[in-house]
């Protein structure tokens, strides 16, 4: 009798959970001090996951930054076009293979704090006896601390990009999580990406962001992202950068996490300084 009691409860196992808890960081990040970054972002990581996040989802190549928060300086690889207003920097010595030290450093982080996590980067790619590569990339880290994802972002911004970014050659990808499936796009890819995940059935997008625009931000992250991800059905998290204090253009702050109905169920408050955006998502398993 005791061993049929004990075989009953080995065959039922936990139920699984209906909901997870997401976080989407928005944060500033300074191009070029990957140390710094990496010290901000690490700390708001620790804060996510304390809060019970089980997904945290960082901004666009928040570990090496994407630009000035001025918008006035640059990546730019030499012999490569790059807009007047701009100030160039190189890439070279700021950018990391993958896996790399940044990888490294974010997976054991994941595993530490037992979440699923994304690792947003510029990468440098170097075939033996070829010129480098560089691409705008976010890879995914799971709560073992394996690399289960590596992107690179297909469709780069041209307006800034043009100066630096290689379009991404690894295709969309996806990694199947005990919540759902989830995949992986960047800012501008929005424009494009969705339709190349559809077949794959995703739960999740997880979407790290860099946003400039012309117009108030909120147009854009509160109305218009929503209407664009509803018809595919799978949620959003979208962690869009921030800046330190005001500056003279719009697309910073606003962060974003969207349901599967196009309804945005948690934004950012702030414009400034750090803020992290949570909310509760059905599984979809």
């Amino acid at each position: 009798m005791l061993t049929l009691f004990l075989f009953l409860i080995a065959a039922d196992p936990k139920p699984a959970a209906k909901t997870v808890k997401v976080a989407a960081v928005q944060c500033s990040s300074d191009i070029g001090e990957v140390a710094a970054n990496t010290k901000k972002l690490t700390a708001l990581t620790k804060d996510a996951a304390k809060a019970g996040a089980k997904f945290v989802v960082l901004p666009e190549t928040a570990i090496t930054g994407y630009l000035s928060q001025d918008l006035k300086t640059n990546w730019h690889l030499k012999g490569m076009p790059i807009e007047d207003r701009f100030k160039g920097k190189d890439p070279k010595g700021f950018a990391e293979e993958v896996p790399g030290p940044s990888t490294k450093h974010f997976c054991a982080l994941a595993k530490e704090l037992g979440i699923y996590l994304t690792i947003p980067l510029l990468e440098v790619d170097q075939p033996k006896g070829k010129e480098p590569r560089y691409f705008n990339t976010v890879c995914l880290a799971n709560p073992k601390g394996e690399l289960v994802a590596h992107y690179r972002k297909l469709t780069p911004w041209p307006y800034p990009e043009k100066s630096w970014a290689t379009a991404g050659d690894r295709g969309v990808q996806t990694y199947d999580t005990e919540y759902g499936r989830v995949g992986l796009g960047i800012c501008f890819d929005i424009h494009t990406i969705l339709e190349k995940y559809e077949k794959h059935n995703i739960w999740c997008l997880l979407y790290p962001i860099a946003w400039v625009d012309g117009e108030h931000p909120a147009d854009w992250m509160w109305t218009k992202l929503p209407e664009r991800v509803k018809p595919f059905k799978h949620h959003l998290i979208g962690a869009n950068w921030s800046v330190d204090k005001k500056q003279d253009w719009r697309g910073y702050g606003f962060s974003v996490i969207i349901s599967n109905e196009g309804k945005v169920i948690a934004s950012a408050k702030s414009l400034y300084g750090s803020e992290i955006v949570y909310a509760e998502l059905p599984t979809g398993k």
